[in-house]
């Protein structure tokens, strides 16, 4: 995977509105989401490469609020 930087707002836009408003609504009762959300929105910087980056993605993967093929669109 090529390594790419985004910025919260372009990481974040990535995003279909559907998919924030799935993440935000998970986000009240599930912490780890919450977690994810806002450590990407406070990020200033988010690699695509990054554990964290990819943790989070996967566990939204997991939690069946994003699928693979999108998790892969979205980290380019």
């Amino acid at each position: 995977m090529i390594e790419l930087a985004f910025t919260s707002y372009e990481f974040l836009n990535r995003f279909t509105p559907e998919e924030r408003a799935s993440f935000r609504a998970a986000a009240t009762t599930d912490a780890t989401v919450a977690d994810f959300l806002q450590l990407a929105s406070a990020a200033q910087l988010i690699l695509n490469n990054n554990p964290v980056t990819l943790a989070g993605m996967d566990y939204l993967v997991s939690q069946n609020l994003l699928t693979a093929a999108r998790r892969t669109e979205i980290l380019g």
